[in-house]
């Protein structure tokens, strides 16, 4: 029996109005896509509740547990950055996704992105084709704050583009 988890993050803030069901329709398109492939991955999402403090333990638990982060940037909600960061730090493989009508990400995130269409048939069938890619390939980058966490090193003097200086 496969255990892999597939963690699905994203903006789950009821104020972000652009995006109120929009997750459910992106989630819909993953869980096709890995039905339809037999890919075996035991699939993740967060939910809005009144209890915030719940909704936090529920990310961390789901990102700590997954084996492969499927995170949608779209909304550009500091949130998801910071899940994002966290799955880095973590070492996960991570499937960057956004929403093609919508401004681009900044330049140190936008390379590794699926892109989506979801308001044609078209577009939908081309962002299952890409997901499918995407998970039989998924980006694990190496970060300095990924090293140092993997190996519980103390962290001391500060992060430049080379890695820890000590003061």
């Amino acid at each position: 029996m496969n255990t892999d988890v597939c963690f699905f993050a994203t903006p789950i803030n009821e104020n972000t109005s652009n995006f109120k069901g929009h997750d459910d329709l992106l989630f819909g398109y993953i869980q096709d896509t890995f039905a339809k492939n037999q890919l075996g991955f035991n699939l993740l999402k967060v939910e809005m509740s009144k209890d915030h403090h719940q909704i936090e333990q529920n990310i961390h638990d789901g990102l700590e547990k997954a084996n492969l982060v499927i995170i949608d940037l779209s909304s550009h909600d500091p949130n998801i950055y910071y899940e994002l960061g966290y799955a880095k730090a973590l070492n996960k493989k991570v499937i960057q996704l956004q929403n093609s009508h919508l401004d681009s990400l900044p330049f140190d995130l936008g390379h590794a992105t699926v892109l989506y269409d979801s308001t044609t048939d078209e577009g939908i069938n081309q962002f299952k084709k890409d997901m499918l890619e995407a998970v039989k390939s998924p980006e694990t980058l190496d970060t300095p704050l990924s090293f140092y966490a993997e190996n519980d090193v103390e962290i001391s003097g500060r992060i430049d583009d080379q890695g820890i200086v000590e003061p």
